[in-house]
């Protein structure tokens, strides 16, 4: 399973790098309130029928564990090649009418999709989210692309991703941070605090392009199917 996630990975990544400017690809994402959190992630590994119904690329769940609003609080991800996969399975999947095995283990609250504006490793773990406004989401993008490299030259392997929302009510830009553990992502954190030369990027970036950080979170992410 490893094997094939990493592949499927290189190939999402792939397909992001054949834009110069936004990448290409989508993902959805499905918010619910949820009593019990293990017992409905191990039925959706379980029971993967709505994922190949809306034939999903690669599909998993965001556990956020602070900064809630409320318990339970978390979503399922599903990953497409493009925008246009991703608007359909409005038409194949209604979340809101599930079969009853969903309905007890769930309640739905809203769905969204994104398209990153930055090329993004589908590789999750750790992950501070940030949700904000920006005057110019594209022009964050490209300061966090130079500041994953910065990441990466000072042996970080830190993912970062920028999405812009569609038909998300009032959902805002996400800005997020993924490492395989929370303690990478602390370390980051530290060095940043210690005068990290790569502070500079974020710092400016911040100053520049983002206008209001509407809620922060942290989550843990995995996937839980592949096609």
């Amino acid at each position: 399973m490893k094997k094939i996630i990493m592949h499927l990975s290189a190939i999402f990544l792939v397909t992001l790098n054949l834009s110069a400017s936004v990448p290409e690809g989508a993902f959805t994402s499905l918010h619910v309130k949820v009593k019990d959190v293990d017992a409905y992630i191990n039925y959706m590994k379980e029971n993967t029928d709505a994922f190949k119904m809306i034939d999903s690329d690669v599909a998993g769940v965001c556990v956020v564990k602070t900064g809630n609003e409320y318990p339970g609080e978390m979503f399922v991800w599903n990953a497409f090649p493009s925008v246009e996969k991703a608007f359909i399975t409005s038409e194949l999947y209604d979340p809101m009418n599930p079969p009853k095995e969903f309905n007890k283990l769930r309640k739905v609250l809203y769905s969204v999709t994104w398209k990153p504006i930055k090329e993004f490793e589908l590789n999750p773990g750790y992950e501070r989210l940030w949700r904000i406004k920006t005057s110019d989401v594209r022009a964050l993008a490209n300061d966090m692309t130079k500041l994953e490299k910065e990441l990466q030259k000072a042996g970080h392997n830190m993912r970062i991703g920028v999405f812009e929302p569609m038909g998300g009510g009032t959902e805002n830009v996400h800005l997020r941070v993924v490492t395989n553990t929370a303690a990478e992502n602390g370390r980051v954190v530290d060095e940043y605090y210690a005068g990290a030369s790569y502070g500079k990027i974020w710092d400016q970036a911040f100053a520049k392009y983002v206008t209001e950080v509407v809620r922060e979170t942290t989550e843990f992410c995995q996937i839980v199917y592949t096609k």
